[in-house]
């Protein structure tokens, strides 16, 4: 978690929520860069916002850090326990842990990032065909806390923080993201680093949550087209 997230507010609502609460938005990408909407899937272009000499940008990076992974599980089962995977979600308890010392840390610490959505996705365990849509009650936009670095390609992406789930989410899954309402997400980038840190709780009883059925992305199974004898079959 999380795996799938929308982000359907559009330029003029973001500025409008971000400059009552937080602060003027500057943007630092191709204005004619084209962002997916629904169904944002890791290794996506998207949308973060990031504090630099005061100014607060919204930049496009790519959703996940691509790693070098070392899994000894891997090992027993005759495959290479080093690899490479794109770190898409990061774990607050791995993360923000003052005993461990690692470039993931130093990110946290040096390059943290908003990431603005309207909802993510999840999908039960008893019903993995129909994900939910799950969003904040009246809150039109919301954040989640992240960070960002360039992985061992060069190339810079982002990476969602995860924390154990609240009351509403832990039917549901192990983990969630870090959500901040509009009010507080500011802060997250421009306190200092150990009070941004105790920010990254699973949220409290006062976030409201509400979900409804993911159309959008329900399996639909595949259907053979009726065609003439002479056409081709075609499968989609």
């Amino acid at each position: 978690m999380c795996g799938r997230y929308e982000n359907a507010v559009n330029k003029e609502e973001l500025d409008e929520i971000f400059s009552r609460y937080i602060g003027k938005l500057n943007i630092d990408y191709d204005i004619d860069e084209v962002f997916k909407e629904e169904n944002i899937a890791p290794t996506d272009r998207i949308k973060v916002i990031v504090l630099e000499d005061n100014v607060f940008k919204v930049k496009a990076m790519k959703w996940g850090i691509r790693s070098k992974i070392f899994d000894p599980k891997r090992k027993l089962k005759g495959l290479d326990p080093e690899f490479e995977r794109d770190v898409f979600n990061s774990r607050t308890d791995t993360v923000i842990n003052p005993k461990r010392t690692n470039d993931w840390q130093e990110a946290f610490t040096e390059q943290k990032c908003l990431i603005p959505l309207t909802a993510f996705y999840e999908w039960p365990a008893m019903n993995k065909k129909e994900p939910l849509r799950i969003s904040l009650d009246n809150e039109k936009v919301f954040f989640t806390g992240g960070f960002y670095k360039k992985d061992i390609k060069g190339e810079t992406g982002a990476s969602i923080l995860t924390c154990p789930p609240n009351h509403f989410m832990s039917p549901l899954h192990d983990r969630m993201p870090v959500i901040f309402r509009a009010e507080i997400a500011g802060g997250y980038l421009k306190l200092p680093h150990e009070l941004a840190a105790s920010m990254c709780n699973t949220p409290d009883e006062s976030v409201k949550m509400c979900s409804e059925v993911a159309e959008l992305l329900i399996t639909k199974p595949k259907v053979t087209k009726k065609v003439k004898p002479e056409e081709p079959l075609t499968l989609f």
